[in-house]
Formats: C-alpha cells, sequence, structure tokens
C-alpha cells in the first residue's frame, strides 16, 4: 500500500465503518430497552387500572365492575389478559383467555397456549399453530374483610414492542449505510482535493524536467510550502554542482589541448599514421568538448524544443549520403512532436545509433514511433544484421565494450548513448527485432508539452 491517497481513505474507512457499527449498536440497545420499559409501564397501567376496577362482592370474593378499556382483553387468545387470584384460586379472569388461567408460576393452563389461526381454516394444509411471548407484570393488593393478599396479573403480547424494535433497527440500518457510504464519499473526495498540491508540484516538476520552467512557482499551502521550498533550493543547488563539472570538463579539455598538439607535431605522419590518426580523433572530441563548455559558461541557451520529426529527417538523410546501399524504413507522415534538449545531445543520441545499424546491417533499417502517453514517446530502431545474443545485450552498454576490433571506433557509442537517454529521464534497452531478425534498440523518451 504505497499510495498515500489510499492509506488516508483506508484508515478514515475503517474508522468510520467501526464508529458506525458500534454507534448502531449502542443505539439499538437503547431503544430496545425504552421500548421495554415503555411496554412495561403500560403493562403496570393497565394493571393499576384492574385494581381501580376491582371490588369487594357479598361473597368476599373480587369482582371487576368496570372494563379496562383495551379491546384485546375480550379477544380470545389475543395475549392480552389478566386474572385476579387468591392464593391458587382464581377469582376473575379476562375473556380473552377463554379456557385458560395463569398458575403460580405464571404457566397457562386448562387449555392451549397454542391455538389454531381461524383465518386460515378454509386450507387445511396452511393451518399453524401460534405462540405467544408474554410479558407479565403481577401485585398483590390486600382488601378488609379478605384474609389473604388478592393476587393481580396482566399480561402483554411481546410481539408489538418486538414489531417495533425490528422497524426501528431496519431503520437504523438503512440510515447507517447511507451515512456511512455518504461519509465515505466525503472521504474520498476530501483526500484527493487535500492532495491536489501534491499533484501540482508533481506536474511542476515534468515541466522542470522538460525545461518549460526552471524552479517551482506556484503557491502552496503552509504545510506544503516548506516541501517546494527545499524542492527549488535543491534544484538550485543540482544546477551549481552541474556546472561546476561543466566548467572543470572544459578546464581539463583546455589543459590537454596544448600538450596533445605538441605531440601532434613530434609524430611524423609519414611513419606513425596510426597514431597521427588517433591524435587527430582526439583533437577532434577535444575541441568538441571546449565548445560545448564554452557555450555554457556564457550563457547560451544549449537545450531548446528540438522538433523530433523534422530533426530525424534530416539525420537520416545525412546517413543516406554516407551509406547509400542502405535502405531507411521511417514513418514519414507521424504526427510531430517535441523533446526538450540539447541539439547535440540528439544528434549524438540519433547517429550514434543509425552508425551501428548501418555498421553491422545489411540492407535495411526500419524505425518505428509510437505515443506511449502525453507525455511519452517510443522510438524503436532495428536493422536486418546478426543481431546480438542476450547475454551481450546489456554488456554494449559498458563504456569502452566493442563487438567488433576490426570495425573502427572507440566503443563509447552505445555507452553515450545510455548516458544522454537516462540524463533525459529515458530508458534504452535491446531486444531481437522480430521483423528484420537484427537488433532492435528501443528507447522511451519524455516529450514536451507545447
Amino acid at each position: 500500500m504505497n499510495s498515500l491517497a489510499v492509506r488516508l481513505f483506508f484508515s478514515a474507512t475503517v474508522w468510520i465503518i467501526l464508529t458506525l457499527m458500534a454507534a448502531g449498536l449502542l443505539l439499538s440497545d437503547l431503544n430496545k430497552k425504552s421500548n421495554f420499559a415503555a411496554f412495561d409501564d403500560r403493562l403496570n397501567l393497565l394493571l393499576e387500572t384492574l385494581i381501580g376496577a376491582s371490588r369487594v362482592d357479598s361473597s368476599d370474593s373480587i369482582t371487576v365492575v368496570s372494563s379496562i378499556g383495551d379491546p384485546r382483553f375480550f379477544q380470545p387468545y389475543s395475549g392480552w389478559y389478566w386474572q385476579v387470584n387468591n392464593g391458587a384460586k382464581t377469582l376473575s379472569r379476562s375473556r380473552s383467555m377463554w379456557d385458560q388461567v395463569f398458575t403460580s408460576d405464571k404457566r397457562l393452563i386448562g387449555g392451549r397456549s397454542q391455538f389454531i389461526d381461524s383465518v386460515n381454516l378454509e386450507n387445511a394444509n396452511n393451518r399453524f399453530i401460534e405462540k405467544k411471548k408474554l410479558h407479565i407484570v403481577e401485585r398483590q393488593i390486600s382488601f378488609p374483610g379478605i384474609s389473604n393478599p388478592i393476587i393481580f396479573l396482566v399480561s402483554g403480547d411481546t410481539q408489538e414492542y418486538r414489531d417495533n424494535i425490528k422497524k426501528f433497527n431496519d431503520t437504523l440500518l438503512v440510515t447507517l449505510i447511507v451515512l456511512g457510504v455518504g461519509l465515505m464519499i466525503a472521504v474520498f473526495l476530501q483526500v484527493n482535493y487535500g492532495l491536489l498540491p501534491l499533484n501540482k508540484i508533481k506536474q511542476a516538476l515534468f515541466k522542470i524536467r522538460n525545461g518549460d520552467k526552471k524552479k517551482l512557482e506556484a503557491q502552496y499551502p503552509l504545510e506544503v510550502q516548506p516541501l517546494a521550498t527545499e524542492i527549488n533550493e535543491l534544484l538550485e543547488h543540482n544546477e551549481k554542482i552541474v556546472e561546476r563539472a561543466k566548467t572543470h570538463v572544459g578546464n581539463l579539455a583546455h589543459v590537454l589541448k596544448t600538450p596533445l598538439a605538441v605531440i601532434s607535431n613530434e609524430v611524423g605522419s609519414e611513419h606513425n599514421s596510426v597514431l597521427k590518426t588517433q591524435i587527430v580523433l582526439m583533437q577532434k572530441h577535444i575541441d568538441r568538448y571546449l565548445k560545448k563548455a564554452h557555450l555554457q559558461a556564457i550563457g547560451q541557451s544549449v537545450k531548446s524544443k528540438i522538433a523530433f520529426m523534422q530533426f530525424l529527417k534530416k539525420m537520416i538523410n545525412i546517413f543516406n549520403k554516407i551509406y547509400p546501399n542502405i535502405n531507411f524504413d521511417f514513418p514519414e507522415n507521424f504526427k510531430e512532436f517535441f523533446v526538450y534538449g540539447s541539439l547535440e545531445d540528439m544528434e549524438e543520441l540519433v547517429g550514434n545509433i543509425l552508425e551501428n545499424g548501418c555498421k553491422y546491417g545489411r540492407k535495411k533499417i526500419k524505425i518505428s514511433i509510437n505515443q506511449i502517453s502525453d507525455v511519452e514517446i517510443k522510438i524503436q530502431v532495428s536493422d536486418d544484421g546478426e543481431g546480438l545474443p542476450v547475454k551481450k545485450m546489456n554488456e554494449v552498454f559498458a563504456r569502452g565494450f566493442r563487438l567488433d576490433e576490426q570495425t573502427p571506433g572507440t566503443g563509447l557509442g552505445l555507452n553515450i548513448v545510455k548516458d544522454i537517454v537516462e540524463f533525459y529521464k529515458g530508458k534504452v534497452w535491446l531486444e531481437k527485432s522480430s521483423e528484420l531478425g537484427g537488433l532492435e534498440v528501443n528507447i522511451r523518451l519524455p516529450i514536451s508539452i507545447l
């Protein structure tokens, strides 16, 4: 989990789920207790109404002189019952009890506590036995003229308050799910909005790499601004190091130039032609790097946006004249794109690759270009030569490595190609060409945004 956004979203989501689950359980428990308390209070109120409506009759028994007021006490087996006992003797009971009575342990006897629902009597296969879960409240009251306390019992079917609890739990579950999804969406938007400054820094660094900008110029939030400041200081520090290195290279080339000229004068061209040729080659390299260092020292813009397709056509025209027997196949109508870099670097990069293809190929070199994304391009250069063993494909990038000692060269070509590509944050690798059968050079380079 390397994504900061995923970490923030995942941790917030876990916290939201745990919090909502805990809140849901707490609210459900509180609702259950409050519903039961209300149900119990209702039964106690009915019990007090029953006690208030009870009178001692002439036979020293108890008579309920008025109705409690709930019609379910008249509905047979409704689960809503009342009963008046004197010890184990039942003095009075509600009509809803029908042929049943409560015993001292609050069990129903004398009839069936389960009954066949009359609604389904038309279809005998659909008959079922209904079971009631009752909640019973009891109170003992002493009446004048009666020696033992009178026991009053009222029961109610708990299905009513259980249905209320289920309805509340269902509503609560839907509400918490909707709330949780809403909170996760809010967290997702918040994380993405909060990380926008980092995306701005990423885009700005890409522009810096491509040469469109030299430093981070936008204003960032207080938490991100120190990071932007440090990046700007690091860029400035690296620029100074590179300038110092370039100066040293220029100085070194300048120091070597005079001794090399003396050696060249002392070597006779008639008897030391090979040595003379190598001295001339060294002088060309030294002159090249002196010129490059001089241009950078005086502040001329060495890097620029290069129209790569136009540049590639010019390079191929040059190699057509040098190697007229080589046929170059390349996409002339490919859409123009721009690479930010030094023209000399691009000449060295493309020149080395094409030169190797011409040296080791036979008759054909194919160039393919594919745009991988808006910011990256892939270039493939294939030849119809003998190719390379897989083991050698990585070794050829080493400085001074040469496959053919008889072919003129310094052994620096592909090493220079690798250095230039990596300097521009690209990638280079070799493969066997599936179409021509020779070597295929693959290069991925960032392209400049217009």
